[in-house]
Parts: C-alpha cells; structure tokens; sequence
C-alpha cells in the first residue's frame, strides 16, 4: 500500500511540469475565495448558493479543525474531479468514460450468496459514509456535492477498474491477505459498498438525518462480526 501511494503521488506530482494541467485547480481556488469572501459580507443571494454548492465552498467552513481538514480531503475530491472532467476534454478524450461498466459491475457485485460475499460490500459501506461524515461535517445538503462527486468517481474507477480509489482499495487487500492477489470481484463489491454509501449519505442530508456517523460506525461493527464468524468457519472446516 505504501508503494502504491507513493507511486501516485509521484504521478500526480508530474502535472506540474504542465502548468497548463493546473488551470482547472487555480480556477476552482479563485471560486473559493470569491463565494468565501461573499460570504463572510453576507452577500448570499441565490446564483452565489448555486455555485457554493457546485464548487463545495462551505466545505471546512464548519467542524473545528475536524471539520476544516475533512473540508480539506473534500476539496481536493472535488478538484481531482474537475481535473478529470476538463483535462480530457482537451485531450479529445471522453470525460466520464467507464460509467457505464461501473454501474454493470454495481448491480452484479450486489448479487451476494454469502456472509465472506458481502463482508467487503458492508465495510465499503461503513467507510463511505464515515468519509462523507468527515468532508462534510455538517452533513448538510449544501455541502453535499461531495458526495455526489465521489459516487461518480467510483463508478468511473469500477468501470475502468483503475484509477486511485481501485489502486488505493486493490493495494490494501493485496497487504491484509499478506501478499496474495485481491480478487476483482472482492474491490468491486468494496467500491460497490462505497459507492452506495455515498448514494445514502447524500440522501440523508436531503432529509435533513445526520446519522452518517452512526451508521457508518455501524456497518464496520457489523463488518468485524462477519469477518470474525468467516474466519472461524474456516478455522472449523481446517480443523
């Protein structure tokens, strides 16, 4: 795992030799100081609400030092986002491709048959709303963008079965069954979970429900328990 983030920071760190790569960023940052500045005078009309909620300006706004570094870890969601939106346009190269074959593997990985099937599908779910919780401390419909982008992005990496969060979640299964290869099906139902996770976030902030936390605490428990019970199946049927 730590190989692997290394390597993507190195990756990433390459876009500086493009300085033209970095035009996406700058401008997002200039939105954020702008609908910062708006409204801290209190100018908060409409148009300004919009765009607050399309470029996650509140995020870290709320939360204490808590709350401002997961409104950190949230802002660089939304930028890496744009990044992906904008650059391949540039490229002459389809933006969202792999959607559709991340949203075919949502649905197949959901079709589970038993408890060691759906133990990666609970924990994604556990840690998704968990994220949210954290890059949106308030929880709140305003600030929700976050998640929504990070639904996109999970559907895109499942259909690509690439990018960082497939590396990030392939690399740590690969480190806790201790050097064995992860089955694709295993990230996939991980990422699946993630992805309605966020989906459930999202919609509880609709309804106005900051249960996030709690329930994201929630199915990770639930997610020890079956990770316990399979082991001692295991340990049982070797015996």
């Amino acid at each position: 795992m730590r190989k692997f983030i290394i390597g993507y920071i190195r990756q990433s760190l390459k876009v500086l030799k493009n300085p033209k790569q970095m035009i996406p960023t700058v401008i997002l940052g200039i939105f954020w100081l702008v609908l910062a500045l708006l409204g801290s005078f209190g100018i908060n009309p409409l148009p300004v609400r919009i765009l607050s909620f399309l470029t996650f300006a509140q995020g870290g706004m709320f939360g204490g030092v808590f709350g401002a570094v997961g409104g950190i870890l949230g802002k660089i969601v939304v930028a890496a986002f744009l990044n992906a939106v904008i650059i391949p346009l540039f490229q002459k190269k389809a933006p969202f491709s792999g959607i559709g074959g991340g949203i075919k593997g949502f649905f197949k990985s959901l079709a589970v048959k038993s408890i060691s099937s759906i133990t990666p599908l609970l924990g994604g779910l556990g840690i998704s709303l968990l994220l949210y919780a954290f890059m949106n401390s308030s929880q709140s419909l305003q600030n929700s963008i976050v998640g929504i982008i990070a639904f996109v992005m999970l559907l895109q990496n499942m259909g690509r079965q690439g990018g960082f969060l497939w590396g990030l979640v392939f690399s740590i299964a690969g480190s806790l069954s201790k050097g064995k290869t992860p089955s694709y099906i295993g990230v996939t139902r991980c990422l699946s979970g993630m992805t309605l996770g966020f989906a459930l976030a999202v919609s509880l902030s609709a309804m106005k429900l900051p249960w996030s936390t709690w329930l994201g605490a929630g199915f990770l428990f639930l997610t020890l328990i079956f990770i316990f019970v399979t082991r001692s199946k295991k340990e049982v049927s070797a015996a």
